[in-house]
């Protein structure tokens, strides 16, 4: 169980505080919790949110109201108790000390911001690259320019930043880029595909973190299952985050 302790609206999004110790604790970039929504025994399944900063005490989630029982969560009042699972599932690497790329598309900028703070506390440096339609979806920018990653935005739209889309803002920056380089990613599978092609590409490490519908989390439905390296793998509980090259993309390239 975790405290609402506080809660900022914008737009169709919400972003919530929690105060959750426990969770706080054990909580790694690119994990995730299950929280049950509704305030009863429907909708029957909790919904997945990544973890998108963790302190001591408080864990993040940022949450779009796109459906009943993210409007119901969104709706929540400071004070309310909420019922979550978590941290859950594997997240993002931490080794190496080389300079890392962030992208992010729309609302899967979420994690890369409690990744972002993590890097810069181990002296590495950092830069976001944060795409959407327009400027309304380019999330969470000033947070991570507070946890000090430089930031790069691109809009299909072309109402900020490059006319495009977060791959072709890293296509521009590793063009010509001589040093190392790791990147780290999130949004939908498009984008994640685009990011593995152009990591191969340049011969740079990869990570994805796959925006699959996750049921139970807990790896018991198999509902969230996706193609690894020949094999069946359960995004829940073997991701969600997997090395780029492994992934099967098929029709997206």
């Amino acid at each position: 169980m975790a405290r609402l302790h506080r809660i900022r609206r914008f737009g169709d999004f919400a972003h919530l505080t929690l105060s959750a110790p426990a969770v706080a604790r054990g909580a790694r970039p690119g994990q995730f919790l299950e929280i049950r929504t509704g305030g009863g025994p429907a909708p029957f399944w909790r919904r997945p949110f990544s973890i998108c900063r963790a302190t001591a005490t408080q864990v993040e989630v940022l949450v779009k109201a796109v459906g009943p029982g993210s409007r119901w969560l969104a709706a929540r009042r400071v004070g309310e108790t909420l019922d979550l699972l978590g941290p859950l599932g594997r997240g993002y690497s931490l080794a190496g000390r080389e300079p890392r790329l962030l992208v992010g598309g729309g609302y899967g900028v979420a994690p890369l911001l409690f990744l972002a703070e993590r890097l810069r506390a181990r002296g590495c440096a950092v830069e976001a690259l944060v795409g959407g339609r327009c400027t309304e979806d380019l999330l969470l920018r000033n947070e991570l320019r507070r946890a000090g990653a430089r930031v790069a935005c691109a809009t299909e739209d072309g109402g900020t930043g490059m006319r495009g889309t977060a791959a072709d803002l890293l296509s521009e920056r590793l063009r010509g880029r001589g040093r190392p380089v790791r990147i780290a990613a999130c949004g939908p599978r498009g984008l994640l595909a685009a990011v593995a092609r152009l990591a191969r590409r340049y011969g740079l490490p990869a990570e994805v973190s796959l925006e699959e519908t996750l049921a139970c989390g807990l790896g018991v439905c198999n509902g969230c299952v996706v193609r690894v390296k020949g094999e069946y793998r359960r995004v829940c509980v073997d991701g969600p985050v997997f090395p780029a090259e492994d992934v099967e993309w098929h029709e997206e390239e």
